[in-house]
């Protein structure tokens, strides 16, 4: 079963081995999340101060995410674990449907929401899709 999974995900499973493999500096932490599933999560340098989930992997930036109180982590973890159902449901289409709207909107953030707070931020990028989706499949709530 396991076997069948990796390869159904098989282009974002790659993709974070690639990740894990070329982060020299990595650590990794179990976690167990709201819906009682326990996930592993890699802390990287090579996610560019972000959290991604890629198939059966999540990935947190180190300097961004390690050391954090877990109240903080927590539902980062969570919302990444609503990812990986995403990846699941979605299959080989995942990278198309979730992850290039996520890194579309990450990317929209960072570059023409400079000025916003931090809190306006997150209210918008946290409500868009799939990053909506996401909490609620992680059981992630927000405000």
């Amino acid at each position: 079963m396991r076997v069948l999974r990796f390869i159904w995900q098989l282009p974002q499973n790659l993709i974070a081995l690639f990740l894990i493999l070329i982060s020299l500096d990595r650590k990794k932490k179990e976690y167990t999340c709201f819906d009682g599933t326990k996930v592993k999560v890699w802390f990287v340098s090579s996610v560019f101060g972000s959290g991604v989930s890629l198939g059966d992997f999540i990935l947190l930036d180190k300097a961004s995410y390690l050391g954090l109180p877990s109240s903080v982590i927590t539902p980062t973890v969570n919302h990444e674990h609503g990812h990986q159902k995403q990846s699941l449901y979605f299959g080989w289409l995942y990278l198309l449907l979730v992850g290039l709207p996520s890194a579309f909107n990450n990317i929209w953030d960072r570059t023409q929401h400079k000025r916003w707070s931090y809190d306006k931020r997150n209210r918008w990028y946290y409500s868009r899709y799939p990053e909506k989706w996401a909490d609620k499949l992680g059981f992630v709530i927000r405000w």
